[in-house]
């Protein structure tokens, strides 16, 4: 693939086309990001968006700092001992005012979004080492950091959330129109947020919306396990905690071997005519690492920020 770009347009060319390219998600899975979120969600999880229309944003966030969601095991196989979530931030940031929701079904006459399970993270701060792993007392492949039951539903679309400023309780519908949309008024702000997805997309019976970027399924079959890259994009962890890759409340695989940078998807720290493959190959697929936008598909979004970033990761 080495002749697949003979030549590219200037970088200010390329630049420009990458600010025009962040446009409205077309999934019908996600809610329609803000660019102030989109930009500061991106700062925060080590992400490097160029457009001139995000700098300012981006480095307000960075110096603030966001949690973010980075690892999560919902099911495994056998007894459920090791269901986690990690949060990922900045050593000793404060989790006041957030929340850990998971958005699933309720009763026939709720249909979506309602709240299966939450943790209010009052008071709670992020460690040392910039990780903070929510898990149950039976948990062996690491030690949590917060114990609490979580008894995630696998099975149907489930979205994990980090919400901010939340008025609603267990069991409360955030969808009452069940239009896929998340109602206001019912938290302030979502920080960050995930679907693990079965491939069912809604109204089906017993397929539930997905309010966030969609990981799964992959062989028709919904991820036991996914987790984040340095990338941003979110993909399928092994389903086996014995010899997976796990990595709770450490540096993610992915992170260590892979993606250093925006675009660059193969994780050889260039962003080049092999990336851009790649990203062709899926085009107008929901992939989790070639969809750099988070709008649920491949597309012309993603095209313009990978060449907008071209050449060798920043070091």
């Amino acid at each position: 693939m080495s002749n697949l770009l003979p030549s590219l347009p200037s970088r200010s060319s390329l630049a420009s086309l990458a600010s025009l390219a962040v446009v409205t998600p077309r999934s019908s899975f996600a809610p329609t990001p803000s660019v102030s979120w989109l930009c500061a969600r991106a700062a925060a999880c080590a992400l490097a968006l160029t457009p001139a229309m995000c700098i300012r944003v981006a480095v307000a966030a960075e110096g603030n700092g966001t949690i973010c969601l980075n690892e999560i095991r919902i099911d495994q196989p056998g007894a459920d001992n090791d269901e986690y979530v990690e949060l990922k931030g900045p050593p000793g940031a404060s989790l006041d005012g957030l929340w850990f929701v998971v958005i699933g079904d309720g009763t026939a006459a709720q249909g979506s979004g309602v709240i299966e399970s939450f943790i209010n993270l009052a008071g709670k701060t992020i460690p040392s080492d910039g990780y903070l792993l929510i898990g149950e007392s039976s948990m062996t492949a690491a030690t949590p950091d917060l114990i609490t039951n979580l008894n995630f539903e696998n099975g149907d679309n489930v979205t994990h959330m980090l919400l901010r400023g939340l008025s609603s309780t267990n069991g409360a519908d955030l969808d009452a129109d069940d239009d896929c949309v998340l109602d206001h008024g019912t938290f302030i702000e979502i920080v960050d947020a995930v679907t693990i997805g079965t491939g069912i997309a809604p109204p089906t019976a017993g397929a539930e919306c997905g309010y966030a970027t969609v990981v799964g399924p992959e062989q028709d079959t919904q991820p036991m396990h996914i987790l984040r890259c340095r990338s941003g994009g979110w993909v399928r962890g092994t389903d086996a905690l014995i010899g997976g890759n796990d990595t709770p409340g450490t540096v993610n695989g992915c992170d260590a071997t892979g993606s250093a940078c925006l675009g660059d998807l193969n994780g050889d720290r260039v962003v080049d005519n092999v990336d851009l493959g790649i990203l062709l190959v899926k085009w107008e697929f929901p992939d989790p690492v070639a969809d750099l936008d988070g709008s649920g598909l491949v597309d012309g979004p993603d095209l313009g920020m990978l060449l907008s970033v071209w050449g060798a990761c920043p070091v």
